[in-house]
């Protein structure tokens, strides 16, 4: 198992500790939905080295376009492109950034399955043939999100980085590491990541500490990542990318260039595409607040199973269960009724349900 650079400073914070991929990850610190709130509310530190990253010259453009579904060769200097990698069969394989930063393009990816299926990957489109390399073991990669982020990263590197735009990448000093931050993030609030050298990595993790210890900051782990990002309505390539795989269903066709290179899978896909959805995912709710929902319950209509909850969490902003279901396509709609296991009620909802804090804040009139 490849484990994480911050692994002695993360169980020193009160990690508890699992495997994705073949790669570590910490869970949670403490309370899941007090680690949620932390982000909706103030700052939340992560740690996201379970990632694969590479950096890939310039020279290996042609073979990310074979390997991603997106168009590469669009980005512009520092601008960075969500997009996913599929396999043979056209399914979710991986969800990546790809980075354009002036020579090299970096290439982050949270995926189904482990470093050497994603290198093999890799060197099959031909990446390290053109120079290609492996970061994910030299560095870190460290997530800082939530409400009051901003303010973090303004003390860090000064107000100049209240000007990143959204999904952009910049190389900053921090304490004399050379560090790229990325502003992104799949939480709905402010988000950044920052990629740092594996040495500097724990004192990097401390000094973000301190700057955002007025904020509010906590450690916050991938469970409550993944309640953030379900009733935020980030694509969850380890919920409902691992039941649904299909990017269709899944509702992914904005990471796709459809008219792009022929990139790994696309021709699985096109032709699914072209003989029409069967299955779509659909936001859902139990009907009372305090109702259950769970992976795996079936939704009915008329006392025939027309879908079924591929993942479901906790939200402590709605006060109650929220999930994501893959219906049938001619149920697949908003603002529906239908029961579920044992007689409940579910409601099938708009996503997203919540109203991200964030949109309260205008950096440029900061």
């Amino acid at each position: 198992m490849r484990t994480s650079p911050l692994h002695e400073l993360l169980a020193a914070r009160g990690a508890t500790f699992a495997e994705r991929a073949g790669a570590e990850i910490a869970v949670r610190f403490g309370e899941v939905d007090d680690e949620y709130r932390a982000v909706r509310s103030a700052v939340g530190i992560s740690d996201f080295s379970f990632a694969t990253r590479h950096r890939v010259p310039e020279a290996g453009l042609d073979a990310l376009e074979t390997y991603a579904t997106g168009s590469v060769a669009g980005i512009r200097f520092g601008r960075v492109l969500h997009t996913m990698a599929a396999d043979d069969d056209g399914l979710v394989e991986s969800d990546l950034y790809i980075a354009n930063d002036d020579e090299n393009l970096f290439v982050f990816g949270e995926s189904l399955v482990d470093d050497a299926a994603t290198r093999a990957a890799l060197d099959r489109a031909g990446a390290f043939e053109a120079g290609a390399e492996d970061l994910s073991a030299s560095t870190a990669l460290i997530g800082v999100d939530g409400f009051r982020a901003y303010a973090v990263m303004k003390q860090l590197f000064g107000p100049d980085v209240l000007g990143l735009p959204y999904l952009s990448i910049e190389t900053y000093d921090l304490d004399g590491a050379s560090v790229k931050l990325i502003r992104g993030g799949k939480t709905s609030e402010f988000g950044y990541l920052l990629l740092a050298p594996a040495g500097d990595a724990a004192a990097i993790w401390l000094r973000i500490e301190e700057a955002g210890a007025a904020q509010g900051i906590r450690p916050v782990g991938a469970a409550a990542h993944s309640a953030l990002r379900l009733d935020g309505r980030f694509f969850n390539v380890h919920e409902e990318g691992r039941s649904v795989r299909d990017p269709l269903q899944l509702g992914l066709q904005w990471m796709i260039d459809f008219g792009g290179e022929a990139c790994r899978g696309l021709e699985a896909i096109k032709g699914r595409r072209a003989a029409g959805l069967a299955k779509k995912i659909v936001g859902v709710v139990p009907a009372d607040t305090d109702g259950a929902l769970a992976v795996g319950d079936a939704i009915l209509a008329g006392g025939v199973k027309v879908a079924e909850v591929v993942t479901a969490a906790f939200s402590p902003t709605l006060g109650g269960r929220i999930g994501l279901a893959l219906f049938d396509a001619a149920y697949a709609y908003a603002g529906l009724d239908f029961a579920a296991k044992g007689g409940r009620g579910v409601r099938t909802v708009s996503m997203p349900p919540i109203t991200p804090s964030s949109l309260t804040v205008k950096l440029d009139e900061m």
